[in-house]
């Protein structure tokens, strides 16, 4: 038993069923299904919706989404890396960057759907856009807290620029390549869906609104 209890997947595995119980049990005291529809309606309604076109929507928006984000994490990455690096940069871009992260991200969308119409091009832009500062400033930071005297021995045994590169600099922003990944994921959501929300919400039911929030915050 101890043995399963530090088990990581396991604990996860339990909290969530956790959550779907109280979940349940809310549900049951409120007996309203359009306040908060039980976990076994919003399962059905999740049913239903797979059964129609959901999954060529899933298609395109992942689609949009992973493109967005690739695009990001490499402009994001490269002026993050430079700015850690060259002091000069940093001073005179450091106003912009934080100019663009306090850009509200809706203005960002609504700004991107103007200059370039309701197109991919848009959707795939304003998701990037508000990415990309945020990746600048986590790889920018840790460039900065890269260990100099490594790489002066480096230097020291004659190394290419590019084994450098690839042998201590990178390993050491690994894990600041990670967490901006992660904190991209949270952006998914900022991608416009092409799932049909303007039917889930028009009717005064509450289970399809839940599936859908269960979608999106799934990157769905």
């Amino acid at each position: 038993m101890n043995t399963i209890l530090k088990n990581e997947f396991f604990r996860r595995f339990i909290s969530i069923l956790f959550l779907i119980l109280v979940w349940e049990i809310i549900s049951r005291i409120i007996g309203d299904k359009i306040i908060l529809p039980s976990p076994n309606n919003v399962a059905e309604s999740i049913k239903y919706h797979i059964s129609q076109d959901l999954f060529h929507h899933v298609y395109i928006t992942l689609s949009r989404v992973f493109a967005a984000f690739f695009l990001a994490m490499i402009i994001g990455s490269a002026i993050g890396i430079a700015m850690g690096r060259k002091k000069k940069l940093d001073d005179y871009f450091d106003g912009w960057l934080i100019l663009a992260l306090n850009v509200p991200a809706l203005v960002t969308i609504i700004l991107c759907f103007i200059w370039f119409g309701l197109n991919e091009v848009a959707a795939v832009l304003a998701v990037a856009i508000n990415k990309i500062p945020t990746v600048t400033v986590i790889l920018r930071e840790g460039t900065k807290a890269i260990d100099e005297k490594l790489v002066q021995v480096g230097k020291l045994y004659n190394k290419p620029r590019f084994e450098i590169i690839k042998e201590i600099i990178i390993p050491q922003l690994f894990p600041y390549f990670i967490s901006a990944a992660r904190s991209g994921l949270a952006l998914m959501a900022l991608s416009r869906s092409s799932v049909p929300s303007r039917y889930l919400f028009c009717c005064n039911r509450s289970e399809p609104k839940t599936a859908w929030l269960i979608g999106r915050v799934s990157g769905f």
